[in-house]
C-alpha cells in the first residue's frame, strides 16, 4: 500500500478513545437512568393506550365472570357412556345441576343434608300446588300430586314452616322421578334443594372434585 492508500485508509479509521466516546453517547441516547429511553411520540400515540385499557378491561370482564361462574358453582353436567351424571364442584364446594319440576325448568343444589327435596314458594305456586286442610283423621289426600300439607321444619336459620306434597315428575341432568315429595318453602329465591327422598334412589360417589350419580341397584 503506497502512502496516497495509507492517507486515505485514516480517514476511515477512528482512534479507539473517540470510538469509546462515541459508543458512550450512543449508550447515553438509548438508556436514561437505567430504564428504556422514551420513544418519541407520534400521531398515532393514542393506539397503544386503547390496547392497553381494551386488554385490560376484557381481562376484569373475563376474571368476574369466571368468579361468579365458580362462586354459583358450575352449572354444567355430563353424561357417561354407562348412563351415569358427573357433576363438578363449584367454588362454594357445592354440586349444582339443571333439572325441572313438572315442566318448569329449575337448578337443583345436591344436598345430601336435606332429608327432602325443597322448591321455592313461587315455583310451586306455578306448577300448581296448593294446601289441602284435613277433614278429620282422612289424610288420603296428602299422597295426591298437587296437595300438599303444612310441616314445621329445623334448618340452620331456624325453625320454618313449609308445606310438604307430590309432584308428578322431577328429572336433573338425565334422570326422573316421578311421584317425588317436595316441600314448598318461603324465601328460597329461585334455586331448589336436592334432598335424600330423591337421591336414595341412585348411588353417589365423590372423587376429588367431582360427584358421580348413578341409578342404585333395584332402583325405580
Amino acid at each position: 500500500m503506497d502512502d496516497r492508500d495509507q492517507q486515505e485508509a485514516r480517514r476511515f479509521t477512528l482512534p479507539d478513545e473517540e470510538k469509546e466516546r462515541r459508543l458512550q453517547e450512543v449508550r447515553a441516547r438509548l438508556r436514561v437512568d437505567g430504564q428504556a429511553a422514551p420513544v418519541p411520540r407520534t400521531g398515532g400515540g393514542w393506539l397503544l393506550p386503547a390496547v392497553f385499557w381494551t386488554a385490560l378491561i376484557g381481562l376484569g370482564t373475563l376474571g368476574a365472570s369466571y368468579w361468579l361462574s365458580g362462586s354459583k358453582g358450575d352449572t354444567t353436567f355430563q353424561v357417561v357412556a354407562d348412563g351415569s351424571l358427573e357433576l363438578r364442584m363449584g367454588r362454594g364446594g357445592h354440586y349444582e345441576v339443571s333439572g325441572a319440576v313438572g315442566a318448569v325448568p329449575i337448578q337443583f343444589l345436591v344436598d345430601t343434608g336435606a332429608s327432602v327435596t325443597a322448591i321455592p314458594r313461587q315455583l310451586g305456586e306455578r306448577i300448581g300446588i296448593r294446601e289441602c286442610p284435613a277433614i278429620g283423621f282422612d289424610l288420603s289426600a296428602g299422597s295426591e300430586p298437587g296437595c300438599c300439607r303444612k310441616q314445621t321444619f329445623h334448618t340452620a336459620n331456624g325453625t320454618t314452616e313449609a308445606c310438604v306434597g307430590r309432584v308428578p315428575s322431577l328429572r336433573f341432568g338425565p334422570f326422573e322421578v316421578r311421584n317425588a315429595s317436595v316441600a314448598v318453602m318461603p324465601g328460597m329465591g329461585e334455586q331448589a334443594l336436592l334432598g335424600m327422598n330423591v337421591l336414595k334412589h341412585f348411588n353417589l360417589a365423590q372423587e376429588g372434585r367431582r360427584l358421580t350419580v348413578s341409578p342404585a341397584v333395584g332402583a325405580r
